[in-house]
């Protein structure tokens, strides 16, 4: 008897499931808009899986793939939802969908941006080949309004290799082709114009750099082409400017051909914004290797003389400043707090752990904590005393605070306040969350994740079908 009512109640599903796989040849993207207060519209948290927006939480609602249902108003997984927030955490019952298609890359470092009264996106292509069948393999850059009306579509690309950021009210992408675009998003029309071509890089990632803060860093090839050296520029109030060149900028080179320059962050320290970058010598001598930064303000001028080095023949992936002169940086095998002592840039060790990823750091009750992700374990751990604006080494032991498993083919563990929203990958990559701060140190019921959107009906089917087969 079990059996049949599952097989009936199947049946059901599959019958709602193959609604949602018509899709229409030309997407109207046209909807009512939904009722948003936007009084508060602090934006935290741009580039992950969610983003906060005031009392709201704008999300991913799974990861669906490429191959997702992707017709806009049937898409399901993969769509953009939105909870209210209550004590910072999703507040039951407030669910609703915003921007109804698949959300997807496969560019780690592309998730939601919002910027202004716009959420922007990436999406596959629904045109259609001469196979009848939608071009997937394409992806589009597109908008939609906080409310869910006004979706736009941007940039229509080959492929997923590109990243964008959003900087002075500019949408700048990288084509495949390494050329630099950029779209101004205040102009009645929106264009796309080539910046710059044929650059070498561009970091369009800063975690700690919102979107006001407006210029794009960018690396070139030096201009005589027998040169090993390259050059440092940045793209700001629709104008592209040379700010260093590794061999020209210096009048002390320790090598005659100059230096070569990697741009590792950019973050707003004070007034300023730090360029963080990584700087070697294009001889075999290699005594100038190490991480430097340069606080630049609005004029982007540069001058060796305030040029600082922070490390020398160590290079760190990523920095996280305290203040001007404290700082944690992850390396390979660690997370070290380095400050300047005596004039000098010192370092130690406070985090040993493998390919970690710092998440957050907090200073509560005059202390200093790091939550950081390593081994698809999120920990919590104590590492600096804090008195008088005056940092100190004090570690203790780490805190088990997240360890469901997770989905990492692209948004991995992204943490919003004091929440993390993950794809669970137990149960089909659908949207989790969870809150650290019901967390009970050594309490196994405590970590337990909650479900945070919808399950598209295919998901629901599947996961009904898996537990009659174990019937």
């Amino acid at each position: 008897m079990k059996k049949k009512l599952a097989t009936i109640i199947i049946s059901a599903v599959i019958a709602v499931a193959m609604m949602f796989t018509l899709v229409a040849c030309n997407e109207n993207y046209k909807q009512d808009a939904v009722a948003t207060d936007l009084s508060d519209a602090t934006v935290q948290s741009n580039g992950g899986l969610a983003v906060r927006v005031g009392k709201y939480l704008y999300f991913i609602n799974g990861y669906a793939d490429v191959t997702g249902e992707n017709a806009f108003g049937q898409a399901v997984k993969g769509a953009i939802m939105r909870v209210e927030l209550e004590e910072g955490a999703p507040k039951a019952g407030t669910l609703v969908t915003i921007v109804p298609k698949n959300v997807y890359n496969t560019n780690k470092e592309v998730g939601l941006t919002v910027y202004g009264d716009y959420l922007y996106y990436t999406s596959p292509s629904v045109e259609k080949g001469s196979d009848g069948q939608a071009k997937t393999s394409n992806m589009w850059i597109m908008r939609t309004k906080l409310d869910g009306t006004d979706t736009q579509v941007l940039v229509k690309l080959e492929d997923y290799t590109t990243n964008f950021r959003i900087a002075g009210g500019s949408l700048v992408y990288l084509d495949a082709e390494y050329n630099l675009h950029a779209l101004d998003l205040n102009a009645k029309k929106i264009k796309d114009e080539t910046v710059v071509e044929e650059i070498s890089s561009a970091m369009l990632t800063y975690d700690n750099l919102d979107a006001d803060n407006g210029g794009i860093f960018f690396v070139k090839r030096a201009e005589n082409s027998s040169n090993t050296n390259n050059e440092i520029w940045v793209y700001a109030n629709g104008e592209t400017k040379k700010l260093i060149d590794g061999k020209t900028s210096y009048t002390n080179l320790a090598h005659p051909n100059g230096y070569t320059l990697t741009i590792l962050d950019a973050q707003k320290v004070g007034d300023k914004v730090r360029l963080v970058y990584s700087k070697t010598d294009s001889g075999a001598n290699t005594t100038s290797k190490g991480d430097y930064y340069y606080d630049f303000d609005a004029s982007y001028s540069f001058s060796e003389a305030n040029e600082v080095r922070m490390t020398s023949g160590v290079n760190y992936t990523a920095y996280k400043f305290l203040d001007s002169n404290n700082v944690l940086a992850t390396d390979s095998d660690s997370i070290d707090f380095l400050r300047v002592e005596n004039g000098a840039w010192v370092s130690d060790v406070v985090i040993k752990a493998s390919s970690a990823t710092l998440m957050n750091v907090a200073t509560k009750d005059n202390a200093v904590y790091a939550t950081y992700l390593s081994n698809k374990v999120v920990y919590e751990i104590k590492v600096l005393d804090k008195v008088d604006n005056a940092y100190s080494i004090a570690i203790s032991s780490a805190k088990t605070m997240f360890n469901t498993a997770f989905s990492a083919d692209w948004q991995g563990p992204d943490m919003v306040g004091n929440c993390i929203y993950f794809f669970n990958s137990d149960v089909k990559n659908n949207a989790y969350y969870l809150d650290l701060t019901k967390v009970i140190d050594r309490s196994a019921n405590s970590l337990i994740a909650t479900k945070l959107g919808k399950f598209s009906a295919e998901d629901n089917y599947a996961m009904l079908q898996a537990e009659t087969e174990e019937k």
